[in-house]
């Protein structure tokens, strides 16, 4: 995010979910994906979710009003995690129009991260009140008692960030 700071403009992260994808999977993969987008949220990068197929094979960006894009992918790759930042003409234009398209046909379509987030758990069929909950529960107190990762150079920083903004921006005001 820092190196998208110096722009006023909002930046975006489109995902192509279709309703065979959501079918698909389980409730498990459906709370993580879920759990991502709150993470993105909280970092104030606003997520876009259309659900047309043709747009799946595209690979993972963030763009900052078509001036600069990261591109993070592991889609056809093997495995292999992939992560570059671009600023090359015709790729940005293409990851604006794929933007465009899934702000114009977005299933979460809300102005607050809270009411995407709300209407994406609709979508993926989460139990809303259950999630932000269990979410606030785990952020107060954190994963690291329960799951621990397998690699030392990872940690679960992300997961509780994610939980808690879940669960505190899903909250009504008191």
């Amino acid at each position: 995010m820092e190196r998208f700071a110096i722009t006023e403009t909002p930046v975006t992260r489109a995902f192509c979910v279709p309703p065979s994808t959501v079918a698909d999977s389980g409730p498990a993969e459906r709370i993580l994906l879920l759990l991502a987008v709150a993470l993105m949220e909280s970092f104030g990068i606003r997520v876009e979710v259309c659900d047309a197929p043709e747009y799946t094979a595209m690979q993972g960006f963030a763009l900052d009003q078509s001036r600069r894009a990261i591109v993070a992918n592991w889609v056809g790759t093997d495995g292999i995690w992939q992560v570059d930042v671009t600023d090359t003409r015709p790729v940005l234009r293409e990851f604006a129009d794929a933007t465009a398209y899934a702000h114009a046909h977005s299933i979460i379509t809300a102005p607050t991260p809270a009411g995407r987030l709300h209407a994406l758990a609709r979508y993926l069929d989460l139990d809303w009140a259950w999630l932000v909950r269990r979410c606030a529960e785990l952020g107060e107190y954190g994963c690291a008692g329960f799951a621990e990762p397998r690699s030392r150079l990872l940690s679960l920083a992300g997961v509780d960030q994610a939980c808690r903004f879940l669960g505190q921006t899903a909250r009504p005001a008191q």
